[in-house]
């Protein structure tokens, strides 16, 4: 890839046919410099977008890209709301009842549904389940028949996001069915699909071919429910009813509890990025081909770490045992941080072992791989921290800073090999070309850069191993100096 100072020696190099605009250039005339200088930055960015392309067929690196390759799958940009637990205190005389979906907000001003119908005594406290939601409704009336007909959903007018649908008619409700899977003629069903600019879509049938074709004219009504997403919510929190339906609710005080569940936002570019490499065929069957690891990373995509492999993988790395015998092994870590995990420092080996007292987010896991294939014993296991040592040395021209050399390259390692990169191995190719990208001190001239990493052998053996760069682990040396290509008039300069 040219940068923006390759274009700019060219223009300097072949100026010298024209002797006025030559000593114009010399002199560092701001009329002529500046035309220079954009039309080399203008071919710099470019020049960056054919590198991107050359390997945009191999690796999906734009987000328009990442994205569209979403919407091919299906996925949808869903949130999960927070599950709380509500302490309701009746300090009043009578016994009070508080029936389902009744309406709270907290002090932050979030909407709160309550999922039971609970009876508080005189003076005693109940705990209520509750979920972090809010519920709005439409009605769309369809302006032509037409096969596969589709409503655009609107998207709440708050930063909220969309977390559930539900779809009825004149004659009730009808049921979402994925890619219309096993479905017949005149079946009551609809489709949820997103396109590449995130846009959520509901779609209907074929007459006579699949599910219902609406006809012209008909209402069709659309509940949506939104959710704040990753909310944090705090322990003793006061919450209020939405609305005031009695006089002594008064006398009733609402506290946050706990929260038995956390809720996590829709999947961020970054995790769409690792699900794209999956292969496009796989259409959300966890049994075809055994991608079991995709099941739980769209399912769950606020997990900081996942690795889901077979009893073939697991006697590879500790042995055979009849009890990895028909096996699924997961090591994973959520967002709660409440999941077991150990740390191996680099030289050493730490061994992990199996999690009996399965986390609430565990639990959901199990859940899900079960209801995909029931066949399996679903084993959890400890995540191993394993920071990779990485040592980089690097020499830049004397017109850039030291200090801010070293903070980009810190920066650009963390963001594209952290702890949520999802990667397991480095290879040296990548971190290069990361590297002569991210910072533009590599990029000119005769600057040199040198690169070690640690021992990773023992990545391609143990799954449970969650490899990722830390600030520790690097260590990162800048030297500035002369790195201009020698020539004869250098010592005149």
């Amino acid at each position: 890839m040219y940068t923006r100072e390759d274009f700019m020696k060219e223009a300097e190099r072949l100026i010298s046919k024209y002797p006025t605009l030559s000593i114009l250039s010399k002199v560092g005339d701001p009329r002529l410099k500046h035309n220079l200088e954009s039309v080399a930055g203008m071919l710099a960015m470019y020049s960056s977008q054919v590198e991107v392309s050359t390997a945009e067929a191999f690796e999906k690196v734009r987000d328009s890209t990442v994205l569209a390759d979403a919407a091919m799958r299906g996925i949808i940009p869903k949130a999960t709301p927070a599950r709380l637990v509500l302490a309701v205190t009746n300090k009043g005389g009578n016994a009070f009842q508080i029936d389902a979906s009744r309406g709270f907000a907290d002090n932050q001003g979030f909407d709160i549904r309550g999922d039971a119908t609970v009876s508080v005594p005189a003076g005693a406290t109940v705990a209520l389940p509750a979920t972090q939601i809010y519920t709005k409704t439409t009605t769309h009336s369809v302006t032509e028949s037409r096969p596969f007909y589709e409503v655009e959903i609107d998207l709440a007018d708050d930063d909220a996001y969309l977390c559930g649908l539900s779809v009825s008619d004149v004659e009730g409700e009808m049921e979402c069915r994925e890619r219309y899977v096993n479905c017949g003629v005149g079946d009551r069903i609809y489709h949820i699909e997103a396109d590449d600019r995130q846009r959520i879509y509901i779609r209907f049938g074929l007459a006579g071919v699949v599910g219902i074709q609406p006809i012209e004219g008909s209402e069709i009504t659309i509940t949506a429910h939104y959710c704040a997403g990753d909310a944090t919510f705090k322990h003793g929190s006061p919450v209020v009813f939405s609305e005031m339906r009695d006089p002594y609710e008064t006398n009733i005080e609402l506290l946050i509890q706990e929260v038995s569940e956390a809720g996590s936002n829709p999947i961020g570019i970054q995790t769409l990025r690792e699900l794209a490499k999956y292969p496009s065929i796989y259409n959300d069957n966890a049994v075809f081909l055994g991608e079991f690891e995709y099941l739980v990373r769209r399912n769950f995509p606020d997990l900081k770490f996942c690795r889901v492999w077979n009893e073939t993988a697991e006697e590879r790395a500790r042995g055979v045992s009849f009890t990895n015998i028909n096996s699924l092994f997961v090591a994973c870590f959520s967002a709660l941080e409440d999941e077991p995990v150990l740390y191996q420092a680099p030289g050493e080996v730490v061994a992990p072992y199996r999690i009996t007292d399965l986390t609430g987010t565990q639990q959901a896991i199990k859940a899900k791989i079960l209801a995909a294939d029931d066949s399996y014993r679903v084993q959890f296991v400890t995540a191993v921290r394993a920071p990779i040592g990485v040592s980089i040395t690097a020499s830049v021209s004397s017109s850039y800073e030291k200090t801010t050399v070293e903070q980009q390259i810190v920066s650009s390692m963390l963001d594209a090999f952290g702890e949520s990169s999802g990667r397991s191995v480095l290879l040296y190719q990548q971190i290069y070309k990361l590297l002569r990208e991210k910072v533009p001190a590599l990029a000119v001239g005769q600057a040199d850069l040198i690169l070690s990493i640690g021992e990773q052998s023992t990545t391609n053996t143990r799954p449970e191993l969650w490899r990722y760069v830390t600030e520790q682990s690097m260590t990162v040396a800048v030297t500035v100096g002369n790195v201009s290509s020698p020539n004869w008039g250098a010592g005149f300069e």
